[in-house]
């Protein structure tokens, strides 16, 4: 078959339905246009709010966090006073271990 080179391979590549389609789609009436803006208004409000809801609950965490922070710093402090305390206590009840010894034990405790 040979085709005449005025003519395109395909006549015409869309159909009436796509082209009354196309053209549907791009005559948008005002109200339709509207009802978008609306929509779009409201997801960015929806948006926003969820955005300081999430700001909300990373603020609190902080400060949980920070409180949990400085509490486990008392702790530490008051774990060492405390070992401290034990290690004077075992010097006073053991006096005759000799500082070899002391030092074992006071590294195995540790």
């Amino acid at each position: 078959m040979c085709l005449k080179s005025s003519e395109p391979p395909f006549s015409d590549t869309q159909t009436l339905t796509m082209r009354s389609a196309s053209h549907h789609s791009k005559r948008k009436s005002k109200k339709q246009i509207h009802i978008r803006i609306l929509n779009l208004n409201r997801r960015r409000r929806v948006l926003r709010e969820e955005n300081k809801e999430m700001e909300m609950r990373n603020f609190k965490l902080l400060v949980e966090n920070q409180s949990i922070i400085r509490e486990n710093e008392a702790l530490k402090k008051k774990a060492l006073l405390l070992h401290q305390e034990n290690n004077a206590l075992f010097a006073l009840l053991h006096p005759k271990l000799s500082p070899l010894s002391t030092s074992f034990l006071l590294l195995s405790s540790s």
